[in-house]
């Protein structure tokens, strides 16, 4: 079970696993999780997001990106009245406006989609908190008034489907995981009991009270990374209770059309997302152990070019200082904070002070 504590750090909340035997703290600045140690020293663990982005996805995304470049280049187009028969004239300026502004599409698509997204799971997660507390008015004031972006209403919507066609009983909702075997952590969307739905392209068989992992997406398209993510949060929770799960739901929300689109894997495919997820974790340690080193490396060599380059400095400013033009050589001078002139600036004194 997971509980919330007051820590040593206000800013940094803890979680308790392990039947509070293993605490971590998490700092949202920079999406970090860090264990506790009896000491009271804070050590990294890894996070699963941020593991499984070592997996390249920029194809789909490179494609995506193109597609909505395109479209952005001819509604702008059509908008400006540069197509059809009687198209303005068409100026190289006014071609590089408008291509510029597409070159930004994508950008502005996924930011739109990242504030739909998460007003989405927002929702999702204050209504399946309000069916845990057994909250009616709370459940009824959520249907009342769903997020404002179509989009993200769509989605929702899509989700309470799912919850009823599959006679859905919330056990939790946002569950920190830590996998102390594996040392990682990160916040699994939900589990529940549920049954089959009857409908053979959803569920091909008929089963009843499957204990179920579930997360939500509310992207385009479903990337094989996050039957990963499942697996990995799957083997945190059974690691630390014991519990045996025996679906993962990953199920992508229609944001256009208000309709659920389910990939449902049982036990028979756990060890190969599971192990897809541990090559990550390798590959995303020994990254950022290159990385270090790398870093320690170019710091290094930065280090001993300074060095090297104040005592050549030095060595320039012990034969001329940088005030040598402008000394007079009247009164004996302290140059480059010594105690000592510089050659210059002691040839000048001697100059002006012959010995009798």
């Amino acid at each position: 079970m997971i509980i919330y504590a007051a820590g040593t750090s206000p800013n940094l909340p803890e979680y308790w696993f392990y039947n509070n035997t293993v605490c971590l703290k998490f700092d949202q600045s920079c999406w970090v999780y860090y264990r506790v140690m009896p000491d009271g020293s804070l050590v990294p663990q890894s996070g699963v997001t941020g593991v499984l982005k070592i997996i390249d996805k920029s194809e789909a995304l490179m494609r995506w990106a193109v597609r909505v470049a395109l479209a952005r280049t001819k509604k702008l187009l059509m908008e400006g009245g540069y197509v059809g028969d009687d198209a303005k004239r068409l100026y190289e300026s006014v071609l590089d406006d408008i291509l510029d502004r597409a070159r930004k599409a994508d950008k502005e698509e996924l930011e739109s989609a990242g504030e739909c997204g998460h007003a989405a799971h927002a929702w999702i997660e204050s209504l399946i908190k309000s069916i845990l507390s057994g909250d009616e008015d709370r459940r009824l004031e959520l249907f009342a008034k769903l997020p404002e972006d179509e989009r993200a209403a769509n989605g929702c919507i899509a989700a309470v489907e799912w919850m009823w066609k599959h006679n859905v009983r919330w056990i939790s909702t946002e569950r920190k995981i830590f996998s102390l075997l594996y040392g990682y952590a990160g916040t699994a969307d939900g589990l529940a009991v549920c049954d089959s739905c009857g409908d053979r392209s959803c569920c091909p068989v008929d089963f009843h009270d499957h204990l179920s992992l579930i997360d939500w997406k509310t992207s385009n398209y479903l990337y094989n990374t996050y039957l990963a993510q499942a697996a990995s949060y799957q083997q945190a929770i059974e690691e630390e209770t014991g519990d045996k799960i025996i679906d993962r739901w990953v199920i992508r929300l229609g944001k256009d059309d208000a309709e659920f689109d389910p990939w449902r894997f049982g036990p028979e495919t756990f060890d190969d997302f599971f192990q897809f997820f541990l090559r990550a974790l390798d590959l995303y340690k020994i990254v950022h152990k290159v990385d270090d080193i790398v870093s320690e490396f170019k710091a290094d060599r930065t280090k001993v070019k300074r060095a090297l380059a104040k005592e050549i400095r030095d060595a320039e400013y012990a034969v001329k200082c940088l005030d040598a033009d402008e000394y007079k050589g009247k009164r004996k001078k302290k140059c480059n904070g010594t105690d000592y002139p510089c050659e210059a600036c002691a040839k000048k004194y001697l100059d002006n002070h012959p010995s009798p």
